[in-house]
């Protein structure tokens, strides 16, 4: 099965909670990917070190989540690196 996000539940220090496409609601943790690239500065994925950009992460019409300066992570990995929450509705 194919994973995409429907909906952005609650974004928090690195981490968003999400409503999969499976009716479960997943926290996704991306704090040590953010600092394995903030090690690095490469410009791209440091800049969601930042905790005020990091809060302005979107949805996009893939179900994946996406911020304004191009970065976006694959729906189908993220769901993978998730730890569920909440049973499935």
């Amino acid at each position: 099965m194919l994973h995409y996000i429907k909906k952005i539940i609650e974004i928090r220090d690195y981490t968003v909670t999400c409503l999969f496409n499976t009716n479960e609601i997943r926290t996704v943790d991306l704090r040590e990917l953010i600092e394995k690239y903030r090690r690095i500065n490469d410009g791209l994925i440091s800049k969601l070190s930042y905790p005020d950009y990091f809060k302005t992460v979107g949805l996009d019409s893939y179900g994946t989540l996406t911020w304004d300066n191009g970065v976006d992570f694959d729906p189908d990995n993220l769901y993978k690196k998730s730890q569920n929450e909440i049973a499935t509705f």
